[in-house]
């Protein structure tokens, strides 16, 4: 409902957007949103550059910044009872870590593998970190050895610990010194370090650098045969390129771990590494009611519909499925925070990618979409309305405009958008996409929600001086009060109805499927009411999915908001208006005389 949102950048005023046919349309390169982003993982069993927190000992876990002795036990009593993390998010979990001590330490940690059922659980480096131990894991090591250095200026602590005659200590007092004085400069600097003389220099230095391309890399996992094949059919070349589509691309870190085993690679995929199950349907819309041609108008809050989340697999998914199987033909979209979020689903519907899409059997449609101006502002960002529609349905979106504002002042928090809409050649109409101005978390913006509520009689008079004669008019979306609450009696009053009575909730959430409020709703004027088939719903099934976050797990809800719909016949017009003098050339202001 518009209470927090995501940032984005501001898009200038302009022309609307549609993408549809002869328009520009720049599909967004990226498959994953940032919350949903693989190559974050870690998976580094056998890296000196990191601290497997599956094998690490309490000792070398306070080696970490802010993790001490209580909570090291903690991180390794909690490990054992899980039978070892799976993610490095679950770290989180461990009583006295959490979400922000974990973004401080993510950088330095990996999952490792596993231990095995049974196995002890300290393991892989050891359980001491004395002199004795550091030098048996080191083995022996030339002096003038350029593949054994490490530089100075970005070794951690339990790096630095593996050389001879630096311990925990010391090694804290070389990090420490780094982080306030910046990098070394020579290693002759050393010297500036608590603890460190000419001495202790002479024995340190032959394993040292200050220059990174003298350092060490980060030992990797032996690569897997020449012809191990890639997720997509690409070609691995073993420790440096994978070609792919026959053009050879550099490999990452994250790609050569997650090819070493079959089991690595679907554990680090987890939920990714199956298809989405989508709900039966059981009556499939056909288009039509009772032998007439219908159509079915829809209204969806996506809720903070930033580029980052409409490019996440699952919420394109939820979107584009839940459209298709429900038959809608026109859904006005609210409360999208970038103006590219609808051509996203538009090219999916046309050019499916995902599994789901591309195997669905039924009506696909051909789909365009239109996106206003900025229409509002949400929290830190700014906010857009928009159609999408099915043009296969023979549904033309002749034109489309936001509300203006009256000398200068917003009697909206977000302007509504207005599309005058043309059906199988016989039905004009004018849909209105709202979202209204949300209550607050104590209702302290109650009194701002009825005043636009009470608004919308100067929107229908607009409409009414300037598309005269138009009586098909239709206000859809996101109205922050139930129907039943007295500030819609101004448009009861002009003989409006709503299709979603007050007992049937459209929001919706993991802990209460089926909601609790009536805040979307589709109402439609007298005239409308004479081409409906009286066939409203709100879809609740198939709204989330494994591939979307949800906190630390997965398993996310696409929106608070659930889709409604109303349906109509589109065989005739009744009234006699003409939409064709278009929404973009009249202004639209609220408040102001015939």
């Amino acid at each position: 409902m518009g209470a927090v949102n995501s940032c984005c950048i501001p898009r200038h005023h302009g022309e609307v957007h549609q993408n549809g046919k002869g328009s520009k349309f720049k599909g967004h390169r990226r498959n994953l949103s940032a919350t949903f982003n693989l190559s974050n993982l870690e998976d580094d069993s056998e890296s000196q550059n990191y601290v497997n927190i599956n094998a690490a000992t309490e000792e070398e876990l306070m080696t970490l910044p802010g993790i001490h002795r209580t909570i090291a036990k903690n991180i390794v009593d909690y490990r054992r009872q899980i039978g070892g993390f799976r993610r490095v998010e679950d770290l989180a979990l461990v009583s006295g870590v959490g979400a922000e001590k974990l973004s401080r330490i993510r950088c330095d940690i990996s999952i490792g593998l596993r231990p095995a059922p049974g196995s002890r659980d300290s393991s892989l480096r050891g359980s001491r970190v004395d002199g004795d131990s550091v030098r048996d894991q080191k083995g022996s090591r030339g002096a003038n050895s350029q593949q054994s250095l490490i530089n100075v200026n970005t070794a951690n602590i339990f790096q630095l610990i593996k050389i001879n005659g630096i311990g925990m200590v010391l090694a804290e007092n070389i990090v420490t010194y780094r982080e306030k004085n910046g990098p070394f400069s020579t290693l002759d600097d050393l010297v500036k370090v608590k603890g460190i003389g000419n001495g202790i220099l002479s024995a340190i230095r032959p394993y040292l650098t200050v220059d990174a391309s003298s350092a060490s890399p980060p030992p990797s996992s032996p690569p897997p045969p020449s012809n191990h094949r890639l997720l997509n059919g690409g070609t691995r070349i073993p420790g440096k390129t994978a070609v792919i589509d026959d053009n050879p691309m550099p490999l990452s870190d994250y790609q050569r771990r997650s090819m070493t085993s079959i089991e690595n690679l679907m554990e680090l995929l987890g939920p990714m590494a199956q298809v989405p199950k989508r709900p039966q349907i059981s009556e499939p819309f056909k288009f039509r009611h009772k032998d007439r041609p219908a159509v079915r108008l829809a209204s969806w809050n996506l809720q903070q519909c930033s580029l980052d989340k409409v490019t996440n697999p699952g919420v394109k998914d939820v979107i584009c499925m839940t459209i298709l199987e429900n038959g809608f033909g026109i859904v006005a979209v609210q409360e999208l925070s970038h103006d590219k979020a609808l051509e996203e689903i538009c090219q999916e519907l046309n050019q499916p990618t995902l599994p789901n899409v591309k195997h669905w059997s039924g009506h696909r449609g051909k789909w365009k979409c239109a996106v206003s101006q900025v229409a509002g502002r949400m929290f830190r960002s700014v906010e857009y309305n928009g159609f999408l529609y099915d043009s296969s349905q023979k549904i033309e979106l002749v034109s489309a405009s936001l509300l203006e504002k009256e000398n200068g002042k917003a009697p909206f928090a977000r302007m509504p958008y207005l599309g005058f809409f043309r059906v199988n050649g016989q039905l004009d109409c004018v849909v209105v996409s709202l979202h209204l101005k949300a209550t607050g978390l104590m209702g302290e913006d109650l009194d701002r929600t009825k005043a636009e509520v009470a608004t919308m009689s100067d929107v229908l008079e607009c409409l009414r001086h300037h598309v005269k004669g138009e009586e098909d008019v239709i206000l859809a979306g996101d109205f922050n009060l139930t129907p039943n609450n007295k500030e819609f009696d101004n448009l009861r009053a002009r003989g409006f109805l709503n299709c979603i009575d007050s007992n049937t909730p459209t929001n919706i959430s993991l802990k209460n499927q089926e909601g609790s409020k009536t805040y979307d709703n589709i109402w439609i004027s007298r005239q409308t009411q004479k081409v409906w088939t009286g066939n409203s719903g709100v879809v609740r099934e198939g709204l989330s999915s494994p591939w979307i976050p949800n906190g630390w797990q997965w398993g996310g809800i696409v929106s608070d908001h659930c889709p409604i719909f109303t349906e109509l016949y589109v065989d005739k017009d009744l009234d006699r208006g003409d939409i064709g003098v278009g929404a973009e050339g009249i202004r639209f202001i609220v408040g102001a005389d015939p």
